[in-house]
């Protein structure tokens, strides 16, 4: 019954392209598909009428959904489908003055040939690729065939087209030189089109922290700005990339600036909360893979003075990493100790080996636990951290690290807008 309902929804999906015929921005990535995809449809809705994927809803069921214009709730129940049917024929047959000018369409990928199946629906005008890493292996086999089958997107791109590609990522370097499309790269190196510097903390007169500043540097001209209330320097890539699609889409470089300046990063994406016990929390909890959680250990790491605070990294397991997963796991652990990371605490079976890996690195083990469940790890952070201290937390979703995350924020009862994964289906 799945692939029947799958079937109708590509043939809708694919008619209501036809018919309508908007632009659409394709994005995919290892990491922050779904910030970056927030982020290019705040920049290009200052000039477009834009629609984009709810959330992270970004399978073959998620995709035509957004194009059809259905909503991405109660799917599930059978009756649902005749109401979402209805819609779509309704505006095949009856032209909807509302349609948007823009599809930003978020474009997940974890088995070979997924992006084939999404490219049947819809093809893009605009591809972004944020980034290609350790993710899926279990399913994708190695990195090289993630940057193959998320590299479909950009090899879709008609001449006409536009790519935007993370300058740092090598393997999208080799991608670049087979593509059709004009390419604009964007990171932090002098020698992308768009690309930032001057990266730094940013606090106020009273030393609370405010999140990220930064130089934006594109045209021959810069624009300092602030990130709110996020940390990592990975996260700058996020703007950058919006920037570059809304730029090369005729998007004001004023009006680009001011959108980014007042950004706002979904929940579970390296946000900055006020913890218990006049704490700091980095939420880093939606999700997890090796170089989303190295970034995320180099952020705790640069945290600056903490008068005498201690970094805490709470991480869980990584999962769908399949052969791999022991050597990456443990690499992650070498790394907590070349950080100079004080405290390490683990969360489910998979996340034993970032223990173990940070002590044949020699962490001592005095400041390493480990625990089965999220919530064993959050009950024994809120009784040994103390004023100042600073604590990641960043595991894969299986984990549910959000749990810890509400157990030490200073505003729990908060938790419906601040952490991921607070609606009914999971709580």
């Amino acid at each position: 019954m799945r692939r029947i309902l799958q079937f109708i929804l590509k043939i809708l999906a694919r008619a209501t392209i036809k018919k309508y015929r908007p632009r659409v921005v394709g994005i995919t990535g290892s990491v922050g598909k779904t910030s970056t995809k927030e982020a290019v449809a705040a920049v290009l809705g200052t000039k477009y009428q834009v629609r984009q994927t709810n959330k992270n809803f970004n399978n073959e069921i998620g995709l035509p959904l957004t194009i059809i214009g259905a909503p991405d709730s109660g799917y599930r129940n059978p009756a649902a489908w005749l109401g979402i049917f209805a819609r779509a024929v309704k505006n095949l047959l009856v032209r909807e003055v509302s349609y948007p000018e823009v599809l930003v369409l978020e474009m997940g990928v974890d088995h070979l040939g997924d992006m084939d199946y999404l490219l049947s629906i819809v093809r893009p005008d605009v591809a972004v690729i944020t980034a290609a890493s350790a993710v899926h292996l279990e399913f994708l086999g190695t990195v090289d065939q993630v940057a193959q089958e998320k590299g479909k997107l950009a090899k879709a791109v008609p001449k006409t087209g536009l790519v935007v590609l993370n300058y740092q990522d090598m393997r999208l370097r080799k991608l670049a030189d087979k593509l059709p499309a004009r390419v604009v790269w964007f990171g932090f190196d002098h020698s992308a089109d768009i690309w930032a510097d001057g990266v730094a903390i940013s606090r106020d007169n009273s030393g609370a922290v405010q999140g990220l500043s930064f130089k934006l540097h594109f045209g021959g001209s810069s624009t300092p700005l602030l990130l709110p209330k996020i940390l990592g320097q990975h996260q700058i890539n996020i703007a950058l990339a919006a920037a570059a699609v809304g730029v090369n889409m005729g998007v004001n470089s004023v009006a680009v600036s001011e959108v980014l300046k007042n950004i706002v990063f979904p929940p579970g994406r390296m946000k900055l909360l006020s913890g218990i016990k006049k704490t700091w929390v980095i939420d880093d909890s939606y999700n997890s893979s090796p170089l989303a959680a190295s970034e995320a250990v180099r952020s705790l790491a640069a945290w600056p003075d903490t008068k005498g605070g201690r970094r805490w990294a709470l991480l869980g397991d990584m999962l769908e990493l399949g052969l791999d997963s022991e050597g990456l796991h443990r690499q992650l652990g070498a790394e907590v100790v070349d950080l100079s990371i004080d405290y390490l605490v683990t969360v489910g079976e998979r996340s034993r080996d970032i223990g173990r890996g940070a002590g044949a690195a020699g962490f001592n083990p005095d400041h390493y636990n480990h625990f089965a469940k999220a919530e064993e790890a959050g009950e024994y952070l809120r009784n040994k951290i103390s004023e100042h201290d600073i604590i990641l937390v960043k595991g894969s979703q299986g984990v549910r690290l959000e749990k810890a995350v509400k157990m030490l924020m200073a505003e729990p009862a908060r938790a419906g807008e601040l952490l991921v994964r607070q609606g009914k289906p999971w709580l």
